[in-house]
């Protein structure tokens, strides 16, 4: 593979320059005025005295995230578009199109009302704090698929609005994978709204696969298997399913790296030589399914007896890796971990810091 020059290490200033995931901060007293059900908001202004104030009616998992206290992360970092600035500039970013931050994580929530409640709350918030009419700051409609009518419901609502450019959701504490039949109500909101569809995992400990289960001792342990565990679970039912042959939508996984795939491409392609009417619906190969998919660079792989670039080629993924920086996350990416790394040619740099996102997201 090509090393990076100098020309390289500019390159972010010669682009439109994309972050496709920032993580917004949202309190549970600032979503309190977002809240459209009034009998739902007086009940929940009761409190949570035995958890985190700040997170509300989201269940604490106790698992350390902070090394020791070694790592910090502000829950109100980013609390309204304007506080990404400073950062967008250091970085060079032209574009950013937010994610929830803890708000994501209401499927904990046991209460169905409260979780659809807190659905419409989180995007009530993101439309008035973080879409702006300004061409540089963008977001993603959140759903609870375990929810799929009121998520299409949710979808039809703000699908619409400008600077909502995909649908997010957390793909884990699901009963069934993305491929089951329930779920089709989301599929034809997001295919009618021409939204792409954002999954982004979790590492706490619930009822449900794949945590539960698992019982690690330590986050370490974890956060190495859970995210890639659920990205597979997903792109397998997705796949198999024949999701991509019945709706026109585009997939982007966030936070699981880029190495998996090459594992699920060699598996599920030789089962479907072997096995094709387990599938008929599909009309090529897993992988090259795969290949049509999206990813997030961020965590940017750092492989061993080989290099990223080669990643890319051997998976053809060329087209489909976007910048994803997991602002403020205490391990995120800037965007020198693409415009600097020398296991990249320049054209995949390219593609990675704007053509790719500009072509999933439509910005």
């Amino acid at each position: 593979m090509g090393s990076a020059d100098q020309s390289d290490k500019d390159l972010t200033e010669e682009l439109t320059v994309y972050d496709t995931e920032v993580h917004t901060s949202e309190t549970w007293e600032e979503l309190m005025e977002y809240i459209d059900d009034d009998e739902l908001r007086e009940r929940e202004q009761g409190g949570y005295g035995n958890a985190p104030e700040s997170w509300g009616p989201i269940p604490w998992d106790g698992w350390d995230r902070t090394n020791g206290g070694k790592h910090q992360y502000d829950l109100g970092a980013i609390s309204k578009a304007e506080d990404y600035e400073e950062t967008r500039q250091q970085f060079n970013i032209d574009k950013v199109i937010f994610s929830p931050g803890t708000g994501f994580k209401i499927f904990q929530i046991p209460d169905a009302r409260a979780r659809v409640g807190y659905m419409r709350a989180m995007n009530n918030f993101t439309l008035d704090r973080f879409v702006r009419d300004d061409d540089t700051y963008y977001a993603k409609v959140l759903i609870v698929p375990d929810h799929p009518e009121e998520s299409a419901a949710e979808i039809e609502r703000i699908g619409s609005e400008d600077g909502i450019v995909s649908v997010f959701m957390a793909d884990l504490g699901l009963q069934y994978p993305l491929g089951h039949k329930r779920y089709e109500p989301i599929y034809e909101a997001a295919e009618k709204h021409d939204l792409p569809i954002t999954l982004h995992g979790d590492s706490s400990v619930y009822a449900g696969w794949p945590t539960d289960g698992l019982n690690f001792n330590t986050f370490l342990e974890l956060h190495t298997l859970v995210h890639p565990l659920t990205k597979l679970w997903h792109a397998t039912s997705i796949i198999g399913q024949g999701i991509p042959e019945r709706y026109d939508i585009d997939w982007c996984f966030l936070e699981a790296g880029q190495s998996w795939v090459q594992m699920l491409a060699n598996r599920m392609d030789r089962e479907f030589m072997e096995r094709s009417n387990d599938a008929p619906e599909l009309t090529k190969l897993p992988s090259e399914y795969l290949s049509d998919f999206y990813y997030g660079s961020q965590p940017l792989e750092e492989p061993q007896n080989s290099s990223l670039g080669d990643i890319i080629e051997q998976n053809n993924l060329e087209d489909s890796l976007v910048m994803a920086t997991d602002w403020p996350h205490h391990d995120f990416d800037s965007t020198a971990s693409v415009s600097q790394n020398d296991d990249l040619t320049r054209e995949q740099k390219v593609k990675i810091l704007q053509d790719n996102p500009a072509e999933i997201y439509g910005v």
